[in-house]
């Protein structure tokens, strides 16, 4: 399989990232109600949701061929991060768009 090549927009990347966080949700939730899990506290949910988005901004890095600092990513994604999934998706994307801005300027 050839790595994606392609020029995206961060607005391009919103739709992916944010599904990726609804379907995170989607699935705790459904675990939650079978019982699998007893309900989570609220912190544990939160570094959840963001080891979610950390690990799809960095699979768009790594996607998009673009230089990877994990460390900055999560800081970004951290900075980011609010209770709707939209927005955050919106922020991660930026911090995507931002590496690649660097890389050809």
């Amino acid at each position: 399989m050839t790595p994606q090549t392609t020029t995206t927009t961060a607005e391009e990347l919103v739709p992916e990232i944010e599904q990726t966080l609804l379907d995170s949700r989607a699935d705790r939730a459904l675990h939650e109600r079978r019982g699998v899990h007893e309900h989570s506290e609220q912190t544990e949910l939160s570094d959840h949701e963001r080891t979610v988005m950390l690990d799809v901004t960095l699979a768009l890095l790594i996607r998009h061929r673009l230089p990877i600092d994990a460390d900055r990513a999560a800081k970004a994604v951290a900075a980011a991060q609010t209770a709707d999934a939209r927005t955050w998706a919106a922020g991660c994307a930026r911090h995507i768009a931002r590496v690649a801005e660097e890389k050809n300027p």
